[in-house]
């Protein structure tokens, strides 16, 4: 497994392979109706504008296996002057998840956001349906703070958005031990 900096070129992968896990996580929580014939083209127009305009604390981080990108990570720094660093995105497919690719992936972020900011915390927002998710960063050290509506798109209905919060990132940098 390879990890990089994703650019330009990758937008059509990053896309893919966000729509993919998007339609594996979150069918009977998104409408199939976007699922099944938007999502595609929102996820690529979503990552065009991010890589074409990133915002000056945006890091996205890819892994890719023989040159295929199977994870990737979105994150912008000292986001929250509560929360500290905003993981907006983590994904990984089908048949890398197991092989500890989200773990690096989010080691590598905590360890970028170590460096150069400040505030030492890091949080996601999860959906409380995706519960493979959850169980995951529960797992890494991950603590439920608070529970807000969110309205997916395609959808007039709303969810729960969980907020998941590390007060600090060294249950983070500590992952690779």
């Amino acid at each position: 497994m390879q990890y990089r900096v994703a650019n330009f070129n990758d937008i059509r992968d990053l896309a893919k392979l966000h729509a993919e896990s998007w339609r594996d996580s979150y069918r009977g929580i998104f409408p199939d109706d976007f699922l099944d014939n938007e999502v595609w083209d929102e996820r690529e127009k979503s990552w065009g504008s991010r890589l074409s305009s990133p915002k000056h604390n945006q890091r996205v981080l890819i892994a890719t296996d023989n040159d295929e990108i199977c994870g990737f990570v979105c994150a912008f720094g000292n986001e929250s002057p509560k929360w500290g660093t905003f993981i907006d995105n983590l994904h990984v497919s089908k048949t890398a998840q197991g092989k500890g690719v989200g773990k690096q992936l989010m080691y590598l972020i905590a360890e970028w956001a170590d460096q150069l900011f400040d505030h030492k915390g890091v949080y996601l927002e999860v959906l409380e349906g995706n519960l493979n998710a959850r169980s995951f960063y529960h797992r890494i050290g991950a603590k439920h703070q608070e529970t807000n509506l969110w309205q997916p798109p395609g959808s007039n209905e709303t969810v729960n958005d969980l907020l998941y919060v590390w007060e600090s990132n060294l249950p983070l940098l500590q992952i690779n031990n």
